[in-house]
């Protein structure tokens, strides 16, 4: 069994994709790669069959979007460790897989934070760690992770009812409620190639909605009114700032009309656990000293908040 799996998934991106899994296929540490395709029309399942017939492929019959298809591929992965990369990123250095195994040296590690560069707009990582650092971060890019599969099986996956982005904050959050951490990265950075096919009303819709949802979901009272509030304001301004204020509307009143839909799925986090992590978002990376009282507090909780079924939950 390989020590890593890439985890790819897809939709109508057939050019790209194979970029990304040949990226994967030279790594120093032969990981297992597994694509899943959420149900492309433009010959992806031919050319991943074709091209790359030592990848496990799986196509889903019909959409049901990244964040589904990404729970699918955690449950399918084998190894211990696995790494998300998005179809139009690239392992741009051979040896980032096996750096980023190394990074898992504390068992209260989590996931990885793999250091990445938007290419269009960077040419240095926008978050990295010097070689004898142990920092942790509030949360991971989701084409740039590396994840425990005990650590996400124990806080239930990616919570599906977020469709698209903040998926990941999400989880994070609920992983440092848990007892793990996660650690900023030293590996090589991942090139991220950010697609134009990319439908910017859904980012925006969603965007805004699910930042009001992840508050509400997570944030003890009267802590989770205030941050909602807060990211309202954020909200509209950033829609006025870019010149579409009605998409940042329409996609906050989504988001308070989830909160109210989604009221039996609160699970606020414990509030040491809630500070440690505003403290992370604002200021961070942080050395991991300074969560380890949280750390603490989580390991002393009620066994039952550690397996929860999130994924489960309802897709909007």
């Amino acid at each position: 069994m390989s020590r890593v799996t890439v985890l790819i998934t897809t939709r109508n991106r057939r050019a790209e994709v194979g970029r990304a899994i040949s990226s994967a296929l030279l790594q120093t540490c032969r990981p297992e790669v597994v694509v899943i395709d959420d149900a492309s029309t433009d010959g992806t399942a031919k050319l991943v069959e074709h091209a790359f017939p030592e990848v496990a492929f799986h196509r889903s019959p019909e959409p049901k979007g990244y964040i589904v298809q990404r729970n699918r591929g955690m449950r399918l992965a084998q190894s211990p460790i696995v790494v998300l990369l998005d179809d139009d990123a690239v392992l741009q250095s051979s040896r980032t897989l096996e750096q980023t195994l190394d990074d898992f040296d504390d068992p209260r590690i989590g996931a990885v934070a793999i250091p990445h560069v938007d290419v269009a707009y960077e040419t240095t990582p926008r978050l990295s760690s010097p070689p004898d650092a142990l920092l942790v971060t509030s949360e991971f890019t989701g084409t740039a992770a590396a994840i425990r599969r005990d650590a996400f099986e124990a806080v239930g996956g990616f919570r599906e009812s977020f469709v698209h982005q903040t998926e990941e904050r999400d989880f994070c959050l609920r992983l440092l409620d848990a007892g793990w951490v996660v650690r900023v990265g030293r590996a090589d950075p991942i090139h991220h190639y950010c697609s134009p096919a990319r439908d910017v009303r859904r980012m925006d819709l969603y965007g805004r909605r699910n930042v009001i949802l992840c508050a509400w979901y997570n944030e003890p009272l009267p802590s989770a009114l205030v941050r909602i509030a807060e990211m309202s304001a954020v909200g509209l301004w950033s829609g006025l700032r870019v010149r579409r204020p009605v998409n940042a509307l329409h996609g906050l009143w989504l988001g308070y009309r989830a909160c109210w839909a989604e009221r039996r799925h609160r699970r606020p986090v414990a509030r040491p656990v809630n500070r440690a992590f505003r403290r992370l978002w604002k200021r961070g990376p942080l050395p991991l000293s300074s969560v380890e009282g949280a750390l603490s507090g989580a390991e002393r909780s009620a066994p039952g908040r550690r397996r929860v079924s999130i994924a489960a939950d309802r897709t909007r």
